[in-house]
């Protein structure tokens, strides 16, 4: 009887292995690089930096759009924005954020495809003159165009909305950041 067992499970995982192999693909991966220009919408920081510029990296894993589907993306985003002061009394701020992104193609095999975004970060905020840093947390939401190539390469533009909170210990109230970015990248 434990020979039939055995016999009837080498048999049952043979043919599921050989089933997963013609069902299965490869996620593949996107490396995306993207430069920018973000503008502070509203912040209750006395300290006013609302004009900034943004680098960012991503790599991301393509999770679903298979088998001829519109893709979806999962995508870890590592940036830095530098923000102007306004004013010569105001002083510069620097912001290292990080995260998840997940992105949803709206179409596929296009020579233009639009996508829409939503990710929550981390980031640490610095100020000019400021000991020490205060982390918070970020909401963000982008919309964009992707421009394949034939290699399949993409040059993309995206307006991105932001939301963002730091918290301090002590205080019932947070201080909050809105900001509005246009960036433009590559994806390889």
């Amino acid at each position: 009887m434990n020979r039939l067992i055995i016999i009837i499970f080498l048999f049952l995982n043979g043919f599921f292995l050989s089933a997963q192999d013609t069902l299965m693909e490869k996620s593949p991966k996107q490396y995306s690089f993207t430069v920018g220009y973000q503008r502070n919408l509203t912040s209750d920081f006395t300290n006013n930096a609302n004009n900034g510029y943004n680098i960012e990296a991503e790599v991301a894993w393509k999770v679903s759009g298979f088998h001829k589907k519109s893709a979806v993306y999962f995508g870890v985003p590592l940036g830095y924005n530098y923000s102007l002061p306004d004013t010569e009394n105001d002083f510069y701020s620097t912001t290292l954020f990080y995260g998840w992104i997940v992105r949803h193609e709206i179409g596929r095999n296009k020579k233009y495809t639009p996508f829409l975004a939503y990710g929550l970060l981390l980031n640490q905020l610095r100020i000019e003159n400021t000991e020490g840093s205060v982390f918070g947390h970020q909401t963000r939401f982008e919309f964009g165009i992707n421009r394949h190539f034939r290699n399949k390469n993409y040059l993309f533009a995206k307006i991105e909305y932001s939301y963002a909170r730091f918290p301090s210990l002590g205080n019932s109230s947070s201080n909050k950041m809105q900001f509005l970015a246009f960036k433009i990248g590559v994806r390889i």
